[in-house]
């Protein structure tokens, strides 16, 4: 267990210089002596440090090269481009279409930029893989670790983690509709906070080497992850289906699925509504 807002100082030599051993056995001095940058480094707002980390833990990785340069990339696919046009306008960076990939990756390495992004996502980075990584990144920079907080219903690490590995789909299951909010991922604990904070189930799929699946299918819970959609900024492509959730729940409620439905028609013009906003 994680202690909330617990310091981890990085280990520094006799002279006060943090140090990192590369995979050649290379030392690489810090790039903060003296007075630290990151008391000179840009405030972000909360909600976005949040948001950021949530991203960043779900498609996103920050590492150490073995020259001591520290990067942060993420990859996306082609449709969430202003997603990471967004985060360009906040950080800096540049944008690349990855070759052979309908993809394009996201890349910041400056090290005051990357200064910036440690004091941003500090504390807020949970993911078990991503906190190794940002351990070894803040070691270079001479930052303590800030180990992650515990999440509420009102932490914004809810939608970057959604807009990363979430989705929300519509299935038939025995003639009748079902909606479901989900969130995937290899580590069982990397998606047990959805099921702390919002309910649901957590399911074990065999499929892809394996991963764990956290869901969310009665109205009851749906309307709470709607709720906090509300007062959260989403901002993938896929997270805009959360704006049809009423309209589907309206729906519903007429039978509209059924073929022989008055209402059908309405319920075909949704479906096509509902499937435009992931292409």
């Amino acid at each position: 267990m994680f202690m909330s807002g617990f310091l981890v100082k990085p280990r520094s030599s006799q002279n006060g210089v943090s140090k990192t051993q590369s995979a050649g056995n290379q030392r690489h001095k810090s790039s903060l002596v003296g007075t630290s940058e990151t008391t000179r480094a840009t405030t972000y707002p909360k909600s976005f440090c949040e948001w950021l980390a949530g991203i960043i833990d779900g498609d996103g990785t920050i590492q150490v090269s073995k020259q001591g340069y520290t990067s942060l990339e993420i990859t996306m696919g082609l449709e969430d481009l202003p997603l990471l046009r967004y985060i360009q306008h906040m950080l800096g960076g540049s944008i690349q279409m990855r070759s052979g990939a309908k993809a394009y990756r996201y890349r910041l390495h400056k090290k005051l930029g990357m200064i910036k992004l440690m004091n941003c996502i500090n504390g807020h980075v949970r993911h078990s893989a991503r906190l190794l990584q940002l351990h070894r990144v803040c070691q270079v920079h001479d930052i303590p670790v800030i180990l992650p907080i515990r999440l509420d219903a009102q932490s914004n690490w809810f939608a970057g983690f959604f807009d990363a590995d979430g989705t929300i789909c519509i299935a038939m299951k025995h003639q009748l509709p079902q909606l479901s909010i989900r969130v995937t991922n290899k580590h069982l604990q990397d998606v047990e906070s959805y099921k702390v904070v919002f309910g649901g189930n957590i399911y074990f799929d065999s499929s892809q080497n394996g991963y764990y699946q956290w869901s969310v299918q009665s109205r009851k819970d749906v309307i709470m992850m709607l709720d906090y959609f509300k007062s959260s900024t989403f901002r993938s492509h896929k997270s805009r289906r959360f704006f049809l959730i009423e309209e589907y729940y309206s729906l519903y409620d007429l039978q509209a699925f059924k073929p022989d439905s008055i209402h059908h028609k309405a319920w075909l013009a949704f479906l096509d509504k509902w499937n435009k906003l992931m292409i």
